[in-house]
């Protein structure tokens, strides 16, 4: 696969799983916020509506790490990569050079043993 249609490839797969993780986070934040604008509706007090503002911000900086259109920026050279985008470009970066590859099934492996260390005790 040329380099162009490898790019549009993974666009397409990327973007399919941003609108998973964005479906399954708007799934999970409504009925979230609607609890916690009850409970700021009838708890007495006055805190403005504290608990579903923090739900409303915790939303923007979902929607923030998600960048559901990113890739619409891709050709931008101000770009910064950040939240999914930034772990997609390093997994594909990961798969693609066996050093890291290897420096990276290392680190698993460590990972791994002290995990099974600390409940073996």
């Amino acid at each position: 696969m040329t380099e162009p249609r490898w790019q549009t490839f993974k666009d397409v797969l990327l973007f399919q799983g941003k609108l998973l993780v964005d479906g399954l986070r708007d799934l999970l934040l409504s009925p979230i916020s609607i609890g916690a604008a009850l409970i700021d509706l009838l708890v007495p007090g006055d805190d403005k509506g504290r608990r579903f503002y923090a739900v409303v911000r915790f939303g923007r900086k979902t929607e923030d790490w998600i960048n559901l259109f990113g890739a619409a920026d891709r050709h931008d050279p101000d770009r910064e990569m950040s939240g999914i985008d930034a772990i997609a470009d390093d997994l594909e970066a990961l798969i693609r050079d066996p050093h890291r590859r290897d420096e990276a099934r290392n680190k698993a492996r460590v990972l791994l043993d002290r995990i099974r260390n600390s409940t073996e005790e």
